[in-house]
């Protein structure tokens, strides 16, 4: 949603493409991943919350969500 992949790239099992453009991150570069998904606001891009939100809340909502 926040990355963008250009088209034809592979992305090897285990790795993780994040960024604009996006960057592939194998397994052992945690940090540097952080570094560039900290600003993509996974939370409030997939959930509708701001960072930090407790999890228990996003799956209360999730969980409504679901039921109506």
């Amino acid at each position: 949603m926040n990355s963008d992949l250009a088209p034809g790239t592979v992305v090897p099992i285990g790795w993780i493409a994040a960024g604009r453009p996006a960057e592939l991150f194998s397994p052992d570069r945690h940090d540097e991943l952080w570094a560039v998904q900290e600003t993509l606001d996974f939370p409030g891009t997939v959930y509708g919350v701001p960072r930090g939100t407790r999890m228990r809340e996003i799956m209360r909502r999730q969980s409504e969500a679901y039921r109506r």
